[in-house]
């Protein structure tokens, strides 16, 4: 009769992109943000399913995908950038799903983002931001660790307020 917690056991799986798994039969193409070697960051085009929308696929199917990691078997980069890595530590993961509201996108990692620090974290947090920011419905992305509010590391200082793509603009290659 009304709103009630469940489990994430009792949520259902929306499908990952790199799991082959196109049960709803559409795919589409998402762009992923890595690290290069030389420490900025790139555009990774997969394939995968579309979540649930004919354009586009879901803030979590983007974002779960991008923290499993590189493919170097699939991932191609846009341009030459040389070898692609990802920044974010490998145990990192969606604490909880991702919440959209009026645009701005709430990522809930674990506390295994916090095994980065520096030009590192920037460039982890530039990949998600500008993953997540790369979707239409994205405004603005805000970030917690299980559940508390952390101060993203942008190019011009640590921010409580929502980042875009553009806050990593001097990560981004022309």
């Amino acid at each position: 009769d009304g709103p009630r917690a469940i489990s994430e056991r009792q949520i259902p799986d929306g499908g990952d992109l790199d799991t082959g798994d196109t049960s709803e039969g559409r795919t589409v193409l998402a762009d992923l943000y890595f690290a290069s070697d030389i420490g900025t960051l790139v555009t990774v085009r997969r394939e995968g399913p579309s979540g649930g929308s004919a354009t586009t696929p879901t803030p979590s199917t983007v974002l779960e995908n991008l923290l499993a990691g590189t493919d170097p078997e699939r991932d191609e980069p846009v341009g030459d950038p040389g070898d692609i890595v990802s920044q974010i530590p490998p145990d990192t993961r969606l604490a909880t799903r991702p919440e959209l509201e009026g645009g701005i996108l709430t990522v809930d990692l674990n506390g295994a983002i916090n095994g980065v620090q520096g030009e590192g974290a920037r460039l982890a947090y530039g990949q998600m931001v500008c993953t997540a920011d790369a979707l239409d419905e994205v405004d603005g992305v805000r970030f917690t660790i299980d559940g508390e509010p952390v101060n993203a590391p942008t190019d011009e200082q640590n921010s409580s307020d929502p980042v875009t793509c553009d806050s990593y603009a001097n990560l981004r290659t022309p």
